[in-house]
């Protein structure tokens, strides 16, 4: 059955995530199979952004999972196909903190732009900001698959920094801006 999943994906050329004996669980390797014969293949994996990172050959009989056209791999292969709209040089990040980070507020809100909201190293938030006041912002929360996922608030003062535009950010604007394609019938 592997193998018809495999020779299929080659055939179509179509994005498959491949987890073998070698891996940890819920790691895989995601990409577009380039070459294929009765006991291995080579697969071109693309990242999260939509990249090539290289070519990696497998043994057929080293995986052990195989996933087809999920959830997260149609977004992928979405990104993988606009990447070029990406912008590596565009990121802006702004380490500093609290009420230092309000001058940039307006813009971000008149530009409806997505951007991540650091608390501390591990507490984080990403959205479009909503409005703020002299102590808390109020962000529209946009997860990284582009859906929007509530309405949160923050005090400013918990604030050590901000970052805009980075390929995180742009990716999730590209997946929200067209959210509405992965759920039609």
């Amino acid at each position: 059955m592997q193998q018809s999943f495999l020779k299929k994906a080659f055939k179509d050329k179509s994005l498959i995530g491949i987890r073998t004996h070698s891996q940890d669980w819920g790691e895989s390797i995601i990409g577009f199979i380039v070459k294929m014969d009765e006991t291995s293949f080579l697969i071109n994996e693309i990242d999260e952004y939509g990249s090539y990172i290289g070519t990696t050959g497998i043994e057929i009989e080293g995986v052990i999972n195989i996933d087809v056209d999920d959830r997260y791999q149609k977004r992928l292969k979405f990104i993988h196909d606009n990447v070029l709209a990406f912008n590596i040089n565009n990121r802006i990040t702004l380490w500093k903190e609290g009420q230092m980070l309000t001058p940039y507020f307006n813009d971000l809100i008149e530009n409806k732009t997505i951007a991540t909201f650091y608390f501390n190293e591990d507490d984080y938030a990403t959205g479009v900001v909503l409005k703020y006041d002299e102590a808390q912002i109020m962000i529209n929360n946009i997860g990284s698959e582009g859906d929007e996922d509530g309405i949160s608030c923050h005090y400013i003062d918990r604030l050590i920094g901000l970052r805009y535009n980075s390929l995180e950010e742009q990716k999730i604007k590209l997946l929200y801006e067209n959210r509405a394609f992965f759920y039609k019938e």
